[in-house]
């Protein structure tokens, strides 16, 4: 990305970037100032759409969300974009290359089958038999010629079905979370839509889980600690989740669980389950070997409604899971609660 703004505007826009960051409450450290410089800019528009999306639906920002919106956004689809483009020009220009070759190679060959054809003659033997010597040299030539464009293609087609699987492989980093191994919230409209493709209207659950007091458990034990007990709440949390379902990490501590083919009913008692299995988990320092305190977490759930956007259907699990927070944490709140 290239800016060329003018120290006034430069100005004017760092100002707008302070504001941002201060209002949805993150640090100004150098991620999270260059995505909201790219946002309030306007310079990245796709960026800006996933900003818009997640303010509408009123979910937070933080650290973590602030780095998955560098790496989709800034990082890795500028690497992704790069890469593309240089395999992509250097295979264009090698086919172009052999078929250049090629179809100069072609050419000769009919100027000599023309002109041979036309100056074979059955009184002159000797010269006739020097046009057919001189036509098998052209046709081995042009022969040989399209054995190297063959060739070339071949390599074209192994190269662009490695350039696939980088682009797969990009992908798929794109939506997996490295700490836990859950999806990160760029699958979410994917799976949605394959799901309600397949039957428009299928039953769907989310549930919303925050870990209570993770914040201060990481200013108290240190982010490592903290990753730990993330990895292993996101271990528990798999437990609960169905071979059809999609674990996702939606922020630092906050995670969501859609359910296929679940009803609000059955997402309620699976929450219930959920934490209950979380409250019993038990965590010693490994340095002190102390025991830490327990963890819990608030869950709220809610049911998709036929034809809502996906944003409003996870809306609803968040407010649920806000209820839950407000009201005491530790616990399950139906969306239904407060309908």
């Amino acid at each position: 990305m290239k800016y060329h703004e003018s120290p006034a505007q430069a100005n004017d826009i760092m100002l707008k970037v302070m504001v941002f960051l201060n209002h949805q409450g993150v640090a100004a450290n150098p991620i999270n100032y260059a995505v909201a410089y790219e946002h309030v800019s306007g310079k990245n528009q796709a960026l800006s759409q996933s900003i818009e999306a997640r303010l509408a639906a009123g979910r937070a920002f933080d650290n973590y969300v602030m780095e998955n919106l560098y790496s989709e956004f800034v990082l890795k689809q500028s690497h992704l974009q790069q890469n593309i483009v240089e395999h992509i020009d250097e295979i264009v220009d090698e086919i172009d290359k052999r078929s250049s070759h090629s179809g100069a190679a072609i050419g000769r060959y009919l100027d000599k089958l023309d002109s041979g054809l036309s100056n074979l003659s059955a009184q002159d033997m000797p010269k006739s038999r020097q046009i057919i010597q001189n036509l098998i040299s052209a046709t081995e030539e042009v022969k040989q010629s399209q054995q190297k464009l063959q060739a070339q293609l071949l390599r074209s087609c192994s190269q662009t079905e490695h350039l696939r699987m980088e682009i797969e492989e990009l992908q798929r980093e794109r939506t997996i979370d490295a700490l836990t191994g859950f999806n990160n919230a760029q699958a979410v409209d994917q799976y949605m839509q394959l799901w309600l493709e397949e039957y428009p209207q299928r039953k769907i659950a989310a549930i919303s889980i925050d870990i209570d007091h993770f914040r201060q458990l990481n200013d108290a034990y240190g982010p490592l600690v903290g990753d730990v007990v993330l990895s292993k709440v996101a271990k528990k949390i798999s437990h609960y989740v169905s071979d059809s379902g999609l674990p996702v990490r939606v922020g630092g501590e906050e995670f969501l669980i859609l359910l296929p083919d679940i009803d609000l009913y059955s997402a309620l008692e699976v929450a219930e389950q959920l934490r209950k299995g979380v409250e019993k988990m038990k965590f010693v320092s490994a340095r002190s070997k102390r025991a830490l305190p327990n963890i819990t977490v608030s869950v709220g759930a809610a049911s998709y409604r036929d034809s809502e956007l996906v944003d409003d259907f996870i809306a609803r699990a968040d407010n649920a899971l806000l209820q839950a927070k407000n009201s005491g944490r530790n616990r399950v709140v139906s969306e239904s609660a407060f309908n």
